[in-house]
């Protein structure tokens, strides 16, 4: 027993589980006059792998006498099985059947050997739980990294809008004031009066703008649904052309797949706008068996790729929903997005 216990607890350093394992399976064929002996540890699966048809995972160790590689394998050797309680530790093979026999009758080195087979397994098991602890804290560490970067998106996302809307719509209040000012001082109370006029339109359309922005983009889209969101977003725009097949009229997609096109749609145009000012834009919008596809097309200067794929965002905003985004754009023929999201 002696024996057996140094050959485990004997080696130098901080041998791995496996070493162990191995060094135990030699010291035992010594011991019992084997010719192999063949450890099967059973480990339990993970909580994230847990399948109800599967109890366990096993990690076999084998070792095999010197002249015994060419001989002819025994047969009818029933496996020891070490059992700690209820829990399966692991199940011993051992040839020939007379060295097994040894094992059960000697009850001090039958449990020497359940103890060594014991700490083995909570070693492996030690070891895996690390590791998935280790897994974890990359994927958080990779979630909280994303949260972070999908807010400051959203932070700008905010300012484009007060930008492009809101802050327009106060300039325009500011110059119609100014207009109105002018003409009370010139004493044309007429044209002071149609530009009064023009001033509550745009103090009616500006609370919308804002609320509008306050309340987020995407309540006409969870109200009305994609289509509706898109035109009353880009209907007012006077370069901007909607093709929209007319069976998506009253037809709605899950929430998360409505909200990821909707947004890959006004980015594109927002950025055909940014990059080619006063080229006319098409949002073609269209559905089939396959699923829902769009794309953005604008007859702006274009520009070179570089074999790059830009707009990184949009294409994994849309492969947060399995979809796939394309963009094709060289100078002088301008710029195809293209995006895809099946049913």
């Amino acid at each position: 027993m002696a024996r057996v216990v140094d050959a485990v607890h004997g080696l130098p350093g901080r041998p791995l589980p496996g070493v162990q394992a191995e060094a135990l399976a030699r010291a035992l064929g010594g011991c019992l006059e084997a010719a192999t002996v063949t450890i099967t540890l059973w480990l339990p699966l993970p909580a994230r792998d847990a399948d109800p048809t599967v109890e366990h995972t096993v990690q076999e160790y084998r070792w095999t006498a010197v002249g015994a590689e060419t001989a002819v394998p025994e047969t009818g050797a029933a496996p020891v099985r070490l059992c700690d309680g209820e829990q399966v530790l692991a199940d011993l093979v051992i040839e020939p059947p007379a060295a097994a026999e040894r094992l059960r009758r000697w009850p001090e080195l039958h449990a020497v050997t359940r103890l060594l087979v014991s700490d083995i397994q909570a070693q492996l098991i030690t070891g895996d739980a690390e590791r998935l602890i280790g897994q974890s804290d990359l994927l958080l560490a990779d979630a909280r990294l994303r949260a972070a970067g999908e807010m400051e998106h959203q932070r700008y996302q905010l300012e484009r809008d007060l930008h492009d809307g809101a802050q327009h719509h106060m300039v325009a209040l500011q110059m119609s004031l100014a207009m109105v000012e002018y003409q009370l001082g010139a004493g044309n109370a007429v044209e002071a009066g149609r530009h009064l006029d023009r001033l509550r339109e745009l103090l009616a359309s500006t609370e919308e703008v804002l609320h509008s922005t306050a309340t987020g983009l995407l309540a006409p889209l969870a109200d009305h649904g994609l289509v509706a969101a898109l035109a009353a977003r880009l209907d007012a725009l006077d370069t901007v052309t909607l093709d929209i097949d007319a069976q998506l009229t009253d037809r709605r997609y899950p929430p998360e797949v409505e909200t990821a096109v909707y947004l890959a749609c006004l980015e594109a145009v927002s950025n055909a706008h940014k990059h080619a000012p006063g080229a006319a834009v098409t949002l073609t919008l269209r559905t089939s068996c396959r699923g829902l596809s769009f794309e953005v097309v604008d007859t702006g200067p274009g520009f070179d790729t570089g074999g790059r794929m830009p707009l990184r965002q949009l294409a994994a905003r849309l492969a947060s929903v399995d979809g796939t985004l394309t963009v094709r754009s060289s100078p002088t023929t301008g710029t195809r997005v293209s995006g895809f999201v099946a049913s």
